[in-house]
């Protein structure tokens, strides 16, 4: 694997002199103006509508204008609460459902590649707003990157099993986000048959879901998830009435009836509903993706109509199955920023004390009531066979995220993709520590180990909090981009095997200075987390006992 150190040498800004300080492009609803970044590198179309919301349903067209627009709406945010998080901006705004395109200023009259970022933040947080993703060294690369907002958390994930709730609106507002650039993105110079879709965290999972419905057939061909499995607690609620019943508890409101629900959702307040949120263990993901209901003669186009597992086992038998050729991978230690949620660790940390090991419990499990004593037991003897100190229970907590979470969900739904599509998956391991570690800043980590968030920023720029980069991190930067950039265009990272090779599942490439492969991340933990899934798994069709 020497050889990538040959692809480290690469310029990350080209010149861009002579080029006009403002752009006009027309799209299906009128002329758009664009216009040169302070960096020169780029023109920036921001704000553009691409659709607008109808409450917890699928997103309606936006309406066109005579017009120019000027796209320089840099801070659209959509509803979401106060958080710690600087990747997140509390908004209370319900029409933000805009994208921003950025163009290579350098290049033109040529067709580029388009790749198309989806945030993170648990589906209840964040935002694509060229504040926090800086898309300069993506498109330094001579790629279009489009940066997108899509609804959150009870706005974006409200699934009552009715049709005026019929889930899955943040999914459904991606897929508008996808039709519009294949109607439009031609006239920025992108080609509309070479989209790759980029996520990272829920963005990577919502990705992913991408290929999982088959009304997103051909609206993009490939796809790079970072930190995104399935099959984890924050990717699907296998009970999403359950969960939207616990909130309103919150809103004095004590009812599974989805009429009830409804009133109450649609006629409380966005600041109320969100303070609401904001209160519940793991706040960011309690709102997350789950199987709608399909209602005849309605106008709402459903998105996910069986499960991830279900459509994963059957592979391209499956008619909603849609693959594509896919690059997914994790930092080493992925819970490290599970610390970062203070009620959250505080509430499970009191309640382990107390020897409350009901707090271990998984959204993503469906233990019958008489295993969970036996089920508890297994974890906490694994994860807290002491929890004398606090530090050893905050990394017993850590542990446990990291596990349940990430590793074991993305050891499965790696070897799951690859068998079920017969494409290529890319595995990768983010080993790299330098200067632009968001999650070990974040958390004040001296653990040599990588955290969530810890790759982002060697792919975007932090506008809002700018980031030191000294020559290891530019280099790191550059092969990053690289990669990303040349699997875009080419559809593998290294289209010539002379420089190096990265190979497909089942290897694993650790991206660190030297890039080498390694064995999969934990394997055994993976699989004890697995047992356990394969059994108790909530979206696993089985025969069981009815919990008592």
């Amino acid at each position: 694997m020497g050889g990538f150190g040959a692809l480290l040498l690469f310029s990350i800004f080209g010149a861009s002199l002579g080029t006009d300080s403002v752009n006009i492009v027309k799209t299906k609803y009128g002329e758009v103006e664009g216009s040169l970044a302070s960096n020169g590198v780029c023109y920036e179309y921001l704000g553009i509508r691409y659709a607008l919301p109808v409450k917890f349903k699928s997103p309606k067209e936006p309406p066109s204008h005579s017009d120019v627009y000027k796209a320089d709406g840099r801070a659209v945010i959509c509803p979401q609460f106060p958080c710690n998080d600087p990747l997140a901006v509390p908004s209370d705004n319900e029409d933000c459902l805009v994208l921003n395109v950025f163009t290579p200023s350098s290049v033109q009259n040529t067709t580029l590649p388009v790749i198309v970022f989806l945030h993170g933040g648990g589906f209840g947080v964040g935002t694509g707003s060229p504040s926090i993703y800086g898309p300069q060294y993506l498109v330094s690369h001579d790629v279009i990157v489009v940066t997108i907002n899509y609804r959150l958390n009870a706005y974006g994930f409200l699934n009552l099993g009715i049709k005026e709730a019929p889930g899955n609106a943040g999914l459904k507002d991606i897929r508008a986000a996808l039709r519009w650039i294949q109607e439009n993105i031609g006239g920025f110079n992108g080609d509309p048959d070479n989209v790759t879709v980029l996520g990272q965290g829920s963005g990577g999972i919502a990705a992913l879901y991408l290929t999982l419905s088959k009304s997103t057939k051909g609206l993009f061909h490939k796809i790079i998830s970072e930190s995104g499995p399935l099959f984890a607690p924050q990717s699907f609620d296998a009970n999403p009435l359950k969960t939207a019943s616990q909130v309103a508890k919150s809103l004095e409101l004590i009812s599974t009836d989805p009429k009830d629900l409804l009133t109450l959702y649609t006629e409380t307040s966005v600041l109320k509903l969100e303070e609401a949120i904001s209160k519940q263990m793991n706040a960011k993901s309690i709102f997350v993706p789950s199987v709608e209901e399909v209602f005849e003669d309605d106008e709402d186009e459903p998105f996910l109509t069986d499960t991830p597992f279900n459509i994963l086992s059957k592979g391209i038998k499956h008619e909603s199955f849609n693959p594509v050729p896919i690059i997914v991978g994790l930092n080493t230690v992925e819970g490290l920023t599970s610390t970062l949620d203070y009620y959250t660790i505080t509430s499970q940390m009191d309640r382990i004390k107390h020897e409350d090991f009901s707090v271990l419990d998984q959204r993503s499990l469906l233990v019958p009531e008489k295993e969970k004593d036996n089920f508890r037991k297994t974890l906490k003897d694994t994860y807290f066979a002491d929890i004398d100190s606090d530090e050893t229970l905050i990394g017993g907590i850590i542990n446990l995220n990291s596990d349940f979470s990430y590793v074991g969900p993305m050891s499965l739904c790696s070897e799951f993709y690859a068998n079920s599509s017969g494409l290529p998956v890319y595995q990768y391991v983010f080993n790299y520590i330098g200067n632009r570690n968001l999650g070990r800043l974040l958390t004040n980590s001296s653990l040599p180990a990588t955290a969530n968030q810890d790759e982002l920023f060697y792919v975007f720029e932090l506008e809002r909090l700018p980031l030191p980069m000294d020559e290891d991190d530019a280099r790191m930067l550059t092969f990053m981009t690289m990669m990303w950039t040349n699997f875009a265009k080419f559809g593998t990272p290294t289209p010539d095997p002379d420089n190096g090779e990265w190979l497909p599942y089942p290897h694993h490439l650790a991206i660190d200075l030297e890039p080498q492969y390694v064995s999969p991340l934990t394997p055994e933990r993976a699989y004890f987390w697995r047992a356990f899934y394969l059994d108790f798994g909530a979206e696993i069709e089985k025969k069981r006992e009815t919990p008592s």
